[in-house]
């Protein structure tokens, strides 16, 4: 036993630095998920419930009146929830109902987009209940519908809430963002028969369905809406300038309105009708809210929290027992930030966790090798890179540039063949592959890897040949081999080692996620790049098949961030360049599309109206994986440890923050 805590101490003492960096991360993490969890339970006076297949039941008597004749049908109201999250007030009970809104998200999203919603509503004193849709979250596609149309899971999840006795059955409301903007439209149709729904606000979707005379109704759209009416200069109209339409003012009740509709009026019969601050309109009404920014900040903005704010007030009032608050007073950004940190912790978590793992018995070969010194001492030495050359030179300057040029070119103008000709193509969705823009993603992932393969073997050959013609014999010893660092100095056994090392590390850090979740019930996140729980037995075998082909990416980015350091650079200058070339492509099409379109309302690509806001966490990924690339490879001395991590971490990533058409495979 003493033994043991000797060895332990003695570990300890030799790592200190990696143990005090892996309790600091831990502890910012936990820190930083306690502050985000009070912040979105409004200091704990909101109780916050993960609901996962819960169902309930119910009644209402349903009024119908034909040829003057009224009649009286009891119907039962079955309620269904597959994956939502609760925010319910302390002071809901069946003594004091309180309003209800239920939220969804778009298409490719997940009930936690709307959580800045969630959380302004809940603590004003509303029952507040986002789930995921179909196809998307934690809600498995039954195999019977397209994510893309999928509206099962909102009027269900409105009907849990219509069951729940703390809960005002006469104010229910619903709101979804984009294809949940759909189904809130959908819903509205669909709900004159029963009359559940109270208000409806339809989040960045074009089209109103219809709904009861008495329901309240609202669009919410960005200035620049990339699927708000049209966006293109074939005729119609551009997102801005929808206010001005006669559409809009049949919407609102009034087509023969003069000059436009006023933004965030509320129109009551046409008629634009001053509402005080947190006091309900009298009756039904419509509204318009326009905000700044484009489709997906929407659900991530200021001014979107308070449209949505704004809206159930006036449909619902001031719950009873809370007191009006300023839908400009907001919480939601700190608890967002809140979780920033912690997502910067998560990552940075894995520096250390590599550190000390290196030094554990099993492990310790795939840092180093032990050699006898001149007296028979066996010392552990740590593996190396191979020798970089200096920076300097035209010929050195010109291969090195000119191949991080070319590769970031490419990896940002291929995006828009691959997404709208080739993806579908190539790579379409199965029931083995069943994520609808997982597939392309991951082809346009494996088309930059052989185009960056090819580039350095191109290279390769030039700087042979250039250095054979200037050194004759030696011009081997001046041409550098760009895949050294693919080498693994223990063979085959030290591979697999490799693996089984970066599974523990990932495998470690989705235990802490979920942790975190078990106790706070906050993931890490900013804006769409999360990291978030998931059921593992339903996604796990979907994640392996998709890592190959992003395996193949981030081996190939592994190695083209080593061919990328020079001798003459320190090290936190060569993690700088390979990051700008390694997120300069997408970064840079992403610019020239939301810089035409917020400056004209036209899209430069109109037909990537989708296809560049998939990629927007492509962005921060490209940049942490380099970094993790980088800094295993300096510990191990070869590129595979930062390549494994990266292809297991941001394959599940993407797959577990996106939508799929088929049921997903267990195999």
């Amino acid at each position: 036993m003493d033994y043991f805590k000797d060895g332990l101490k003695n570990y300890f003492t030799k790592n200190k630095v990696a143990v005090i960096f892996l309790i600091v991360c831990l502890a910012v993490i936990f820190l930083s998920s306690f502050i985000a969890s009070g912040i979105q339970s409004d200091g704990w006076t909101v109780e916050v419930t993960d609901l996962r297949d819960e169902t309930n039941e119910g009644t209402k008597d349903v009024v119908t009146v034909v040829d003057d004749v009224e009649t009286v049908k009891t119907e039962t109201i079955k309620g269904k929830v597959v994956s939502g999250i609760l925010f319910k007030p302390k002071a809901a009970s069946a003594d004091n109902p309180l309003p209800a809104v239920v939220l969804t998200h778009g298409y490719l999203n997940n009930r936690e987009m709307q959580l800045q919603n969630a959380i302004e509503l809940a603590r004003r004193g509303f029952v507040v209940l986002t789930v995921d849709r179909e196809g998307h979250g934690n809600y498995e596609n039954s195999g019977s519908t397209s994510a893309l149309i999928a509206t099962n899971g909102l009027y269900d999840s409105a009907k849990y809430v219509y069951n729940l006795d703390y809960v005002d059955k006469d104010k229910i409301g619903i709101s979804g963002h984009s294809m949940g903007g759909m189904t809130t439209s959908a819903v509205l149709a669909q709900d004159v028969q029963l009359g559940l729904v109270s208000a409806g606000l339809i989040q960045s979707y074009d089209d109103f369905y219809g709904a009861g005379e008495d329901v309240s109704v609202g669009f919410l759209k960005s200035q620049d809406d990339e699927f708000f009416y049209t966006t293109n200069e074939n005729g119609g109209t551009l997102s801005r300038e929808w206010l001005t339409t006669t559409e809009a003012k049949k919407y609102i009740g009034n087509a023969s309105l003069e000059g436009d509709v006023v933004n965030g009026g509320i129109y009551i019969n046409g008629v634009l009708t001053d509402i005080a601050d947190g006091t309900a309109a009298d009756s039904a009404f419509r509204v318009i809210y326009e905000t700044d920014g484009i489709h997906p900040q929407v659900h991530y903005s200021v001014e979107g929290a308070e449209a949505v704010t704004n809206f159930f007030y006036t449909a619902f009032g001031v719950p009873n027992g809370f007191e009006y608050i300023s839908e400009s007073n907001q919480t939601w950004w700190v608890k967002e930030m809140s979780s920033l940190i912690g997502l910067i912790a998560f990552f940075a978590l894995i520096f250390p966790m590599v550190s000390l793992l290196l030094r554990m018995p099993f492990f310790r070969t795939l840092k180093g090798k032990q050699v006898a010194t001149e007296d028979g001492t066996l010392v552990w030495v740590d593996n190396a890179l191979p020798e970089a050359k200096p920076l300097k030179g035209i010929q050195k300057n010109l291969t090195y540039w000119l191949g991080a040029i070319g590769i970031a070119l490419f990896s940002g103008f291929s995006i828009n063949s691959v997404c709208t000709e080739y993806g579908d193509k190539w790579f379409p969705n199965t029931q083995l592959y069943p994520q609808d823009t997982t597939n392309w993603v991951a082809m346009w992932a494996v088309c930059v890897a052989l185009f960056s393969v090819a580039v350095i073997l191109f290279f390769w050959f030039v700087n042979g040949a250039i250095n054979k013609i200037r050194y004759k014999e030696q011009g081997s010893s001046y041409t550098e081999n760009p895949f050294a660092s693919a080498r693994l100095q223990s063979g085959f056994g030290g591979l697999v080692k490799t693996f089984v090392l970066a599974l523990t590390v990932v495998g470690l850090l989705l235990a802490l996620l979920f942790l975190n979740w078990a106790i706070w019930k906050v993931d890490f996140r900013i804006w769409t790049f999360a990291v978030k729980v998931f059921d593992l037995g339903v996604f796990l075998p979907t994640i392996v098949r998709y890592s190959v082909f992003f395996g193949i990416f981030f081996i190939v980015s592994a190695i083209f961030n080593e061919n990328y350091r020079a001798k003459n650079l320190p090290e936190w200058a060569s993690i700088l360049i390979n990051v700008f070339f390694n997120i300069f492509g997408v970064l840079l099409v992403v610019a020239i599309q939301y810089g035409t379109f917020t400056t004209t309302g036209v899209m430069w690509q109109p037909e990537m109206d989708l296809g560049y806001i998939v990629l927007f966490p492509m962005i921060p990924i490209l940049a942490i994986a380099t970094v993790i690339s980088r800094r295993m490879t300096a510990k191990t001395g070869n590129i595979w440890l930062g390549a494994f991590i990266n292809t297991m971490l941001f394959t599940l990533i993407t797959c577990t923050n996106t939508a799929a058409s088929f049921a997903y495979i267990m195999g």
